[in-house]
């Protein structure tokens, strides 16, 4: 039951107290422009009783919004668009209440064109509130999940970290990649043929780690995560993760190793081992508990029949756990190649 509603009831009422108070604006906009009797006599009574139950219904709506305000979570940007949707919607809320009380009084006569004018106008405030509120989930992702993602041949994510030359890159479709902002190749083929030089010697043998084979240092343990993506080998993945690893990519994350296990890693072992990666540039920046391994690569190849020509920026935070590396974040973004960033 708790998952009923998930994460606030707020999004439902908010619907009720929309559509009836808008509709009630404008019923009670016609019936003061119309002339006596008949149809008008009907809809005058109709648009006071929606005029009440939009305004019981905003009630309910402000009510369960400032719960969602402190509860939902979010970040900087995400929480001042939060509060401009709220200083939107307690006046306007306010405001027709007032007027729906005021009304509910004088229900027996005929609504005067001034009201209905001062109605509508806080109706179009209320469209206003309602189209910020709809922006906090289309445009900040506020209180909803992600999507179900299907693994294995279902996948349509097309993205996967780096490997070829011990590099995790990822992308969110792999046309795509890094924008190269004066990264030039030229200037860093000693550092590309050292670090391949690197990676082949530590991509020989990743099924199993223990006190002697397990990487020693940072990026050891990043080549050999490539080479286990690239061997699809699930237990070298594992055993180089953090069991709370947080994998950023495509706009969304993961957050735990067994999350990861479940939707993105057989995709990102069936696009790393069917495209090479040539690594750029890498930056380590080590220290006592905690390092950082910043690789920039290109990406050749083809999948699902696609021609892949990429670059790809990958970020990789280690930490020690039990004397060992092992990585606690990944965070992969790519951007096509084109012929201005032609190497």
């Amino acid at each position: 039951m708790e998952n009923l509603i998930e994460p606030n009831i707020h999004p439902v009422l908010v619907h009720f107290a929309y559509a009836l108070t808008v509709t009630g604006a404008i019923s009670m906009l016609i019936v003061s422009f119309a002339p006596a009797g008949g149809w008008r006599d009907t809809l005058k009574v109709a648009a006071d009783w929606m005029l009440g139950l939009g305004a019981a219904a905003i009630i309910l709506t402000i009510a369960a919004g400032f719960q969602a305000y402190y509860s939902v979570n979010h970040d900087g940007p995400s929480h001042a668009a939060m509060t401009v949707h709220r200083n939107w919607a307690v006046p306007t809320g306010a405001v027709i209440l007032v007027l729906a009380i005021w009304r509910w009084t004088k229900r027996d006569d005929r609504p005067s064109i001034l009201f209905s004018l001062f109605l509508l106008l806080a109706a179009i405030s209320l469209s206003v509130t309602a189209w910020r509120g709809g922006n906090l989930v289309y445009g900040h992702g506020l209180g909803v999940s992600r999507m179900p993602m299907v693994t294995g041949e279902g996948h349509d994510h097309e993205h996967a970290p780096g490997q070829g030359h011990g590099d995790e890159s990822e992308g969110e479709k792999h046309e795509g990649g890094h924008d190269h902002e004066g990264t030039d190749d030229h200037e860093h083929d000693g550092d590309a043929a050292a670090l391949q030089t690197d990676e082949s010697s530590a991509a020989t043998s990743v099924a199993a780690f223990d006190a002697d084979n397990y990487p020693s240092t940072p990026e050891a343990v990043v080549n050999a995560y490539a080479a286990a993506l690239r061997a699809k080998d699930e237990a070298a993945v594992r055993a180089l993760l953090s069991p709370n690893v947080i994998i950023a990519e495509g706009g969304g994350a993961e957050r735990s190793l067994n999350e990861y296990a479940r939707h993105h890693m057989p995709a990102d072992m069936a696009f790393t081992a069917a495209v090479d990666f040539t690594l750029k540039k890498r930056d380590v920046i080590d220290g006592d508990d905690l390092a950082t391994v910043i690789s920039e690569s290109q990406i050749h190849g083809s999948y699902k029949g696609e021609t892949i020509h990429s670059r790809m920026m990958e970020t990789m935070v280690l930490g020690r756990e039990n004397d060992r590396w092992r990585i606690i974040h990944i965070h992969w973004s790519s951007a096509p190649i084109t012929g201005d960033h032609e190497h």
